[in-house]
Parts: C-alpha cells; structure tokens; sequence
C-alpha cells in the first residue's frame, strides 16, 4: 500500500481507509501493522496554507496515515471547545489512530486578548502611560490567568481522550511549545505571489505580540524577553510540562532544544510563524517524539 502523506478532509481520509469489511479496508489494517496512523490538529502551525508547516514537514517524512485539520488563528479555547471535543473524540474512537498531534495555545495569548491583560495601556485614552520591563509586565500577565484558560481548553480535550485510552491503550497524544520568538513587531508578508488572490482580503497580518505590548514595554529588547518568558515559563513550564505529568503514559511534550539555528528571517517568516525551513528544522525533533511516542513495530516507518 502506497503512503497517502496526508489529507485535510474527512471525506478524503473516510475513502482512504475503506468501509468497514471492505477489502480496502482489510488492506489498510494490514499496513496498519507496521505503520502508524496519525491526526494532527491545530492552529497555523499545522494549517497554514502559505507552505509546507510543522505538520506537512513531520507527515512528508513518514510512511502511514496522516490527516491535517485545524485553523489558521485559532486559540485552544476554540480547538479543543466541549462541542468539538466532542466531535473529534468520536472520529478519533471510530478510526485507527495511533497517535494524535497537538498545537494550540500561542493565539490564545496573543494580539486582542494580550491588549485585554493590558488594558490599561490601550484605547486613545489610557489609564497608564509609564513603560515596564519584560520581568514587570510578565507578572501581570501571569494574575491575569490567561493560561489558566489554555490549561482548560487542553485538559477537556485529554480527558475525553483518556477515555479513549482504556479501550485503545497504545493511544498518545503529543503537544508541542512554541519557539520564542526573535524577529519582534515582523508582520507576515501576505503577498499575492504566497497566498494568492485572496492576500487582496486579509488583515490579520500582525504583529501579534508587539501590537499591543509596545505600548506596555520599553523597548523590542524587553519585547523579546517578555516573548521567552511567556512561552517557556508560561506557555511550556506551567502548562504543557504540567499536563504532562497529569496525564503521564498519555500526553507527552516536543523538546526542541536541539533546535539552535532560531533566529532571523532564515528561521522566521514573520513575528510568530517559522519560515518553511524554520518548520523543517523543527519536524527533526518532532518526529523523534512521534516515534518515541509510537508502538515498536511502527517506528521504523518514522524519519527525523
């Protein structure tokens, strides 16, 4: 059976995998022996149509079932909501997936609800006007709980999935952090020679991170450390890790820390989003996750 690398539609994957007692079917259950199943569901770095993303990058290196869905912009609030939760945990129980991959949770700190942290900085009108420095301002982003809600969003979707576990053990789930970021206030080049036409249409086009927070922070410079400190102490440490130990032999998290070669335009397209090489370089240690992750006699259908 050939690798089908992957597909974005339900009806797509539903054609690949056959009816149940077909002969299709029967076929893709034997090459289901030895190669995995994977769904991968998240935000832009999954699902950006502009070129190949962390998810294309990891699903072009292996040899199995990979479907792609997810949304552009989306928070973990709007990913993993109770209703589609729920959706998706019945597609996951009735379909062979070994392994489910995550990405969720930058947007949900960024642009309007980072200015709603940091409301008394913004309007024409604002309350303050002094600047802080990156370790003042991750403090208030920390009371905010703004992470708390990412924490929910992430804890909803793993306990239906642990369910899941009971009756399928060799399932896993991975997530992944964010990058911090290096190029602070770069919009995205939305360009119709990248997108197409539609770049005519489009507005969200950044910066996210330094909108609002340059009118918190003194300068790019603290920028960058309020965006480290916030990713890796925040987002990472207290979120992921924390899931992790929650839902151990469950949810497992991507160690990027190999990755060394994080900075400038060679890296990054645009203040949040990796160029198509930046993504290649992280799908190395991302597939080593995914093969970790996976029984024995599927890993070897797994390149870094």
């Amino acid at each position: 059976m050939q690798n089908m690398s992957w597909v974005t539609r339900c009806e797509d994957w539903r054609r690949a995998v056959g009816r149940r007692g077909s002969l299709q079917r029967k076929n893709v259950d034997t090459f289901l022996d030895s190669h995995p199943a994977i769904l991968y569901w998240g935000d832009s770095w999954f699902s950006t149509p502009l070129y190949l993303n962390l998810a294309r990058q990891s699903a072009k290196r292996i040899q199995g079932l990979n479907m792609i869905i997810g949304k552009p912009g989306a928070t973990a609030a709007e990913l993993f909501g109770e209703a589609r939760v729920s959706e998706l945990a019945d597609r996951i129980q009735s379909n062979p997936f070994d392994l489910v991959c995550l990405s969720a949770g930058g947007n949900d700190c960024l642009d309007e609800n980072l200015a709603g942290v940091f409301k008394d900085w913004m309007g024409k009108h604002p309350k303050r006007s002094d600047r802080l420095d990156a370790v003042q301002a991750f403090a208030i982003f920390q009371s905010s709980k703004l992470l708390d809600g990412v924490t929910r969003s992430y804890d909803r979707l793993l306990k239906c999935l642990k369910k899941i576990q009971t009756q399928r053990p060799g399932l896993r789930v991975i997530g992944h952090p964010y990058v911090p970021i290096d190029r602070i206030g770069q919009p995205a080049d939305l360009s119709v020679d990248n997108i197409g036409l539609i770049a005519w249409f489009k507005d969200d086009v950044g910066p996210w991170l330094w909108g609002p927070m340059q009118k918190v922070l003194t300068n790019k410079t603290e920028g960058k450390a309020f965006a480290r400190l916030m990713l890796v102490e925040g987002f990472h440490n207290s979120v992921l890790l924390a899931l992790e130990q929650k839902y151990p032999g469950l949810f497992s998290v991507v160690d990027y820390s190999s990755v060394t070669a994080t900075h400038g335009s060679a890296f990054w397209n645009d203040e949040i989003h990796p160029t198509e090489r930046g993504f290649d370089l992280l799908a190395s240690p991302f597939n080593q996750a995914i093969k970790a992750a996976l029984p024995s006699p599927k890993q070897g259908a797994v390149s870094a």
